[in-house]
């Protein structure tokens, strides 16, 4: 709980980048204990979400361009993978919930709601995630999609909501169908609308 309390609030820039934070700030804004707390923050140094000052607190990690369209490059190697592994893996349930939520995250577009959408597709990684069974990549992938929510934040692309629920339902379909080829073609797909995104943001700024 710690960590997803604290994951959230960094991705969704409810700390914003640089912030320099004592513990004792971090238990009162998670609302749990010291322990906890520092566990979470050792798995979210990990993933180079904050930096750890020894007797000082913690600084939460600047969003750099760079870093960014290098997550998305490794990114798109292992989401291809465990798409594909998705797509024959999953059970009968579980290619349902995929589609399920899929439509659950186009809705959440339709109606503008940010945080709803990313909360399901946060979710809904983890149900693709699930179904390919390959542990591996999955915790390799986990800290990308992360890095790659707070830059969607940070970079102010609520304008890509609609087009990217549609992605996402294409890709739930390719897997529910178990046709790995095209659940791969659907995730480049993604990745690559992910990546024009990312790119024409920069480019404003």
């Amino acid at each position: 709980m710690a960590y997803r309390r604290l994951e959230e609030a960094i991705v969704t820039l409810s700390l914003r980048p640089g912030a320099v934070l004592t513990e004792a700030q971090l238990i009162d804004l998670v609302g749990v204990g010291r322990t906890p707390v520092r566990e979470a923050l050792i798995r979210l140094a990990q993933q180079g979400l904050v930096e750890i000052l020894p007797r000082k607190g913690v600084v939460v990690a600047d969003i750099n361009a760079i870093d960014v369209m290098a997550a998305l490059d490794a990114r798109e190697v292992l989401e291809r993978l465990i798409a594909g592994d998705a797509a024959k893996r999953a059970s009968p349930r579980e290619r349902i919930l995929i589609i399920e939520q899929a439509k659950a995250m186009r809705a959440a577009a339709e109606t503008g709601d940010v945080n709803a959408f990313m909360r399901i597709d946060t979710e809904l990684n983890g149900m693709v995630a699930a179904a390919a069974r390959s542990p591996y990549a999955t915790r390799a992938v986990e800290p990308l999609q992360a890095l790659m929510r707070r830059a969607w934040y940070h970079f102010e692309r609520q304008d890509d909501l609609v087009p990217s629920a549609h992605l996402h339902v294409a890709f739930a379909q390719a897997i529910a169908t178990a046709d790995p080829a095209a659940a791969m073609i659907a995730s480049d797909a993604l990745m690559l609308h992910f990546r024009r995104g990312l790119l024409g943001a920069l480019g404003r700024d």
